[in-house]
């Protein structure tokens, strides 16, 4: 049975898409340099069959993985705060899609990071985005209409958008939270609508949700979670 078990590990990796070839090297960081975290993916650059990308550890898995920063959990310590650049080649000259890119960097991770995960449901916490008690106060879009250039409201800006589905209006709000937002609002048009930030404190949304008749309610949901069981400094090139 061990035996077979290893035969079909072997034959999986053997057939798992992967570049022709790679080289991930030390992003060194000056002296005395502060490195916060961030809660964004690593992000891929494709030039013809040329890919490079960069990040820590956490960043490339958000990035081969195609997920949030609350779906990532279990990065080493010792690789919380090292960043690495990565840069790549895929076969032949075509230029492949990002996401064709992707399992050919988890299979990179798997290779150099020594890489072991697996993907567990769990209860994380969410906002839900719902109606306010008196209603919504978005008006119906009329069509796309040109861009407007954002407006400086003292130390607030104010940008205008139009034709935009509350789907849409959530991708614009969700990088500012610490935790995903799911529309349960049961709007389904589309909408013109303004957002006012403070840009001293960007990430207090809730009174630009609220002037658009909406708030956001902490809630708990069922998520799909990577959890990394074991990850090393990567090998040499």
């Amino acid at each position: 049975m061990r035996l077979l078990i290893a035969v079909l590990f072997m034959a999986q990796a053997a057939s798992a898409p992967s570049f022709e070839v790679a080289s991930i090297n030390p992003h060194p960081l000056p002296p005395g340099t502060f490195f916060a975290v961030g809660r964004n993916a690593a992000t891929i650059k494709i030039a013809g069959n040329r890919v490079t990308t960069g990040g820590n550890l956490k960043s490339l898995v958000m990035a081969a993985y195609n997920v949030r920063d609350f779906q990532v959990d279990g990065v080493p310590e010792a690789l919380g705060s090292e960043l690495y650049d990565v840069v790549a080649k895929t076969e032949g000259e075509e230029t492949p899609s990002v996401e064709q890119v992707r399992p050919m960097l988890q299979t990179l991770l798997a290779d150099r990071f020594q890489l072991q995960l697996h993907r567990e449901t769990r209860q994380i916490a969410v906002y839900d985005l719902v109606v306010a008690k008196n209603g919504p106060k978005l008006k119906e879009s009329t069509g796309p209409k040109p861009a407007e250039e954002p407006v400086r409201i003292g130390t607030a800006m104010r940008w205008s958008f139009t034709d935009r589905t509350i789907p849409g209006l959530i991708d614009l709000i969700k990088a500012t939270g610490d935790r995903p937002i799911l529309d349960k609002t049961g709007l389904t048009g589309h909408y013109d609508f303004s957002l006012e930030l403070d840009m001293e404190h960007p990430q207090e949304i809730q009174p630009a949700i609220e002037d658009l008749g909406l708030k956001l309610s902490s809630a708990k949901e069922p998520a799909e979670i990577l959890v990394i069981d074991h990850a090393a400094k990567p090998s040499a090139n």
